[in-house]
């Protein structure tokens, strides 16, 4: 299996969890969890979060993982992060 990462992640609030992404990701984790194949990964732009973990990042233990030079891993995305913590801060105001 060869994965082209460029994922934000998967998305989060109530909205989608309603919504079911825990499940279908957990799908997805499971599908590549099981395959018996070998499995290679290519960063191409930016691979965060849980996004990361379910198209073969580096916890599964790829036969190959390259990454572009622009590319970058992180738990969450620079958007993702001030969003939460501008969430943070208006819910401790209130």
């Amino acid at each position: 299996m060869i994965f082209l990462q460029n994922i934000t992640g998967f998305m989060v609030g109530k909205k989608y969890e309603n919504g079911g992404i825990a499940r279908d990701g957990a799908k997805m984790v499971t599908a590549v969890a099981c395959a018996a194949v070998p499995k290679f990964t290519v960063v191409i732009g930016g691979s965060f979060g849980a996004g990361n973990y379910a198209m073969c990042g580096r916890a599964y233990g790829g036969r190959f993982l390259w990454m572009w030079p622009n590319a970058r891993i992180s738990v969450m995305g620079g958007e993702q992060a001030a969003s939460v913590l501008a969430t943070v801060r208006r819910d401790a105001f209130e």
